[in-house]
């Protein structure tokens, strides 16, 4: 099964994916982390998250190679993607191919749609609902952050937004 959770910053998103993925009778629970601590706000962030998690949860951090982790998920498991957004922002950081990027990730969960026994949880911030970026890295960026919310939410099984909290279904 493969899960889209969307919402704006401090909606709630990582919050409601880990509820959940912890209400599923799975016996392994993988957290891919995106995030690169390029800062100390960023080192904060991930330590909040750290806490959030517990220790049920395995830690994989990948900030680029998203669908070399997804090649090989072994049955009974949730992977909890945290999230499209920062590795979005991660590639386009490191001048990376992002159409190849994202066309390989995306062909890779193909292969979890509507599968009974593995859960693939994405994270992302939806990105489009505030004031057009005045400058052409930040449209670029919105842009492209959009289209790829828009190709996970065509192949995914269900779809949440996340608003203060509460999730509201897109797609179930």
């Amino acid at each position: 099964m493969i899960v889209l959770v969307l919402g704006g910053a401090k909606s709630g998103k990582t919050k409601y994916a880990i509820q959940y993925a912890e209400e599923l009778f799975l016996s392994n629970f993988y957290y891919i982390a995106t995030a690169i601590p390029f800062d100390k706000e960023m080192e904060e962030k991930i330590k909040r998250h750290q806490e959030e998690r517990g220790d049920k949860w395995k830690l994989i951090e990948e900030p680029f190679n998203l669908h070399e982790i997804l090649k090989n998920v072994e049955d009974n498991s949730v992977i909890l993607i945290d999230c499209l957004t920062i590795w979005l922002t991660n590639i386009i950081h490191e001048e990376k191919n992002v159409d190849e990027y994202t066309e390989k990730f995306l062909q890779v969960l193909k292969r979890y749609q509507k599968h009974p026994d593995i859960y693939i949880i994405c994270v992302a911030n939806e990105v489009g609902l505030g004031i057009v970026p005045d400058f052409p890295l930040g449209r670029k960026f919105r842009d492209l952050a959009g289209v790829l919310n828009q190709k996970v939410a065509e192949i995914a099984d269900e779809v949440y937004f996340i608003i203060a909290g509460c999730p509201v279904i897109l797609k179930s």
